[in-house]
């Protein structure tokens, strides 16, 4: 039996949920290799341990360096196939039962592959890795601020054929300071009428007017990190009043410079003022933490003990896009771990 005895172990095997992850930055090093060696390999990295190095970041600067590098290889729609599908058996190895992963096909634009060719290898990927490993995985497509608000409607448009085969919502990544969220008001609307659900980042890079805008311009039903609300009072009690579903991204915010340090996060803040908080990982394989390696990070560092991992977890069951009745059997699940546990 695991025990609260050995926390890392309890941890690895408890089920859990994701809501913030980026599907370009969650490969496993070992498809990325593949792919490199299928285009015919790159000087210097001759194993998965030289690729590893690779992804070793000096400074933000050459975390974009590196992200760029790294989107040259997927130069085929089975490419997106092949990697995501190795990603979804990762997560599945981490006991992640849900996942809502966002995507954006459009940054990958240079290698002429059609948004809607990615889009199908990866809904295929995502078919098959719920057969062989029973992980549910449900895709947010990514506007992405940086490629520009002009065409953003359009882009909405190549992949909305695809909303009863996996896709369930849109997202808006990217620069929120050259590219402010009153751009996508149009895009964002559409997506509302024709029923899909409706995720922001901000709060991040941007001050706490960036996370006002996406609730009150955009009309948000989640917001994708958030962490700079705790400049803004106000805003500290609308997101605790109206529980607002925050996706929070410790290890990405610590990398990126957001904040310099975890006792500067205001991570333990927000859960105990009673904001509506889940853990996720973001980048994976970029920041070098799985959402395991966050759970783990954040109760070995007295963040927060076990039984606050499984209010986050219940957090992340009851902020997804579930119906009821499937949010019930996942929240069962994991209340089922606890108790044969005796946590």
């Amino acid at each position: 039996m695991i025990t609260k005895t050995n926390p890392e172990e309890f941890i690895k095997n408890m089920p859990k949920v994701e809501l913030h992850l980026h599907l370009e930055g969650a490969f496993t090093i070992e498809s990325l290799f593949d792919l490199i060696n299928k285009y015919g390999g790159v000087s210097g990295i001759s194993n998965v341990g030289s690729l590893e190095e690779k992804f070793q970041f000096r400074d933000f600067s050459h975390f974009i360096e590196t992200w760029c590098w790294k989107n040259d290889f997927f130069r085929e729609a089975e490419d997106f196939e092949y990697t995501i599908y190795h990603t979804m058996k990762n997560l599945h190895e981490q006991s992640i039962v849900y996942v809502e992963a966002f995507y954006s096909p459009w940054d990958f634009a240079p290698s002429g592959i059609s948004a809607p060719a990615i889009t199908e290898a990866i809904i295929e990927a995502v078919k098959k890795a719920k057969t062989d490993f029973g992980i549910c995985c449900q895709l947010i497509a990514d506007i992405s601020r940086d490629v520009g608000a002009d065409s953003s409607v359009e882009r909405f448009r190549q992949v909305l054929p695809y909303r009863n085969e996996g896709i369930i919502g849109i997202g808006l990544g990217g620069s929120e300071q050259k590219f402010p969220n009153e751009l996508f008001a149009d895009v964002f609307k559409e997506a509302k009428k024709e029923g899909l659900h409706l995720v922001a980042h901000a709060g991040e890079a941007a001050g706490p007017e960036s996370v006002w805008s996406a609730l009150e311009v955009l009309e948000a039903e989640r917001i994708g990190h958030g962490v700079r609300a705790i400049e803004d009072p106000i805003l500290m009690k609308k997101l605790k009043t109206d529980q607002v579903p925050m996706e929070i991204c410790v290890n990405s915010n610590l990398k990126t410079g957001i904040f310099l340090s975890l006792e500067k996060h205001p991570v333990k803040s927000f859960f105990n003022e009673g904001l509506n908080i889940t853990i996720n990982s973001d980048d994976p394989t970029m920041f070098g933490k799985t959402l395991t390696d966050e759970f783990i990070y954040l109760h070995q560092r007295d963040v927060f003990s076990l039984h606050d991992l499984k209010t986050i977890t219940l957090n992340a069951v009851n902020a997804s896009f579930l119906n009821d009745e499937q949010k019930k059997s996942l929240g069962d699940k994991v209340e089922d771990y606890w108790t044969r546990n005796n946590v």
